[in-house]
């Protein structure tokens, strides 16, 4: 456990750049906020590269021992957190590798540019029992903070990746599998005017 005091440590520079795309693309990590977030990406393993906390009262017992935690004073912790009222823990994760195992209900999401809609979708997938979100050109980043918060940790729970739309559907039937179910693409049906397709995939027989 190490503590930081101020907020212009370095580390906590570090982290407050995740907040960018660049940052996280070129660190491959990202940075959640909240005590539901930070015990779903505990419950899965080695997702979690580094514990925040602003409290030695707010670490998470029976930590594994290759995750760092650190131990933030209130200035530090603010200057890392975007939410106006930050809660008591946040934590560095590991972006997944972006892997389908033959997915065969999958939630397509094509120019979806407002983070929180995404959130909510990502989360009513992985409600609904669907095997992988995949997201099309033009959407925005499954790792924004809002994203991530209106997820509320199922990208703890189920693959979200980013494809070319066309093509991955494209693979997928070349693969010997057909679409068997397929609501069309409406723009206007929910906030924000994006495209939405739901497929299922079957083998053929």
């Amino acid at each position: 456990m190490k503590q930081i005091e101020s907020a212009k440590n370095q580390k906590v520079k570090d982290w407050k750049k995740l907040h960018t795309k660049k940052e996280r693309t070129k660190t491959n990590t990202y940075l959640i906020e909240g005590e539901h977030l930070v015990e779903e990406a505990l419950k899965s393993p080695g997702a979690v590269k580094e514990i925040l906390v602003k409290d030695e009262a707010n670490i998470p017992p029976n930590l594994d021992i290759g995750i760092q935690c650190y131990v933030l004073s209130e200035d530090a912790f603010s200057a890392v957190t975007e939410t106006e009222t930050p809660q008591r823990i946040a934590a560095v994760c590991h972006m997944p590798e972006e892997k389908l195992a033959s997915p065969k209900r999958v939630l397509l999401i094509d120019a979806v540019q407002d983070p929180g809609n995404l959130g909510t979708m990502i989360r009513t997938a992985d409600a609904a029992g669907l095997d992988a979100v995949v997201l099309g050109d033009g959407t925005a980043d499954a790792f924004n903070g809002k994203t991530l918060r209106s997820a509320q940790g199922s990208h703890f729970h189920i693959p979200v990746v980013r494809r070319n739309l066309q093509s991955y559907v494209d693979e997928i039937k070349s693969r010997g599998r057909k679409s068997v179910r397929h609501s069309p693409a409406k723009r206007g049906a929910l906030p924000g005017h994006f495209t939405i397709r739901f497929i299922c995939f079957n083998r053929r027989q």
